[in-house]
């Protein structure tokens, strides 16, 4: 795709290079736009495909962006169909990326929606802070970080990403940070599901063209 991915736009085009001239930063704009379009994909497979699909490996590098930063979900050499819709795939393997893998998926191979809502979430908190889903030299992943950092509604602005965190739009960013987190509860029965996570986004999406 002409813009890559969007961990190479996140985590290496921007904090990789040390020429400030060189930086390419993804605006909260641009960010919001392909969390929305990941979300329409998402919603789509889950709710629109029959029998239903998993994809089990959203991350931000399996997100492509086009020309104009529309996000299409790549890679779905792990994805599996949900044959009888409530009842849940039971896998032999955990497959996925570390940083994005549901808690329950890991303990139980069981797969169903709620394992790409959580995967979503993962995602729109890097929109959000800017940080990887995983660091190497931390014990905690992002998800568990974030939730640890987010007591009280006055701290939020301190997990946001420096770089595109402005006035106008903290309100909005602390807003979709909060869907993250919910998409990352450690209780699946907690999380939305993808149709409503997208309802969020576009709400928000809708309100920029005003």
């Amino acid at each position: 795709m002409e813009n890559g991915n969007l961990d190479q736009w996140l985590h290496q085009w921007d904090n990789g290079v040390s020429n400030l001239n060189e930086r390419r930063t993804l605006d909260w704009k641009k960010r919001l736009n392909i969390a929305v379009g990941v979300a329409q994909g998402l919603s789509y497979i889950h709710h629109s495909c029959s029998p239903p699909i998993i994809h089990r490996d959203v991350k931000s590098s399996n997100i492509l962006l086009d020309s104009d930063f529309n996000a299409k979900v790549a890679d779905f050499g792990l994805a599996k169909m949900i044959v009888q819709p409530g009842e849940p795939y039971s896998a032999s393997i955990v497959a996925g990326s570390f940083g994005y893998i549901a808690p329950e998926y890991g303990w139980t191979l069981k797969v169903n929606e709620k394992i790409d809502v959580y995967s979503i979430g993962v995602v729109l908190l890097e929109l959000c802070t800017g940080r990887k889903a995983r660091n190497g030299d931390e014990d905690r992943n992002l998800a568990e970080w974030a939730v640890s950092r987010f007591p009280e509604t006055n701290s939020a602005e301190v997990l946001l990403d420096e770089k595109v965190k402005e006035e106008g739009i903290l309100d909005e960013m602390t807003s979709v940070l909060r869907l993250g987190l919910m998409c990352t509860s450690s209780l699946p029965s907690s999380r939305p599901s993808m149709s409503e996570a997208l309802q969020h986004l576009v709400r928000h999406c809708s309100s920029q063209k005003v």
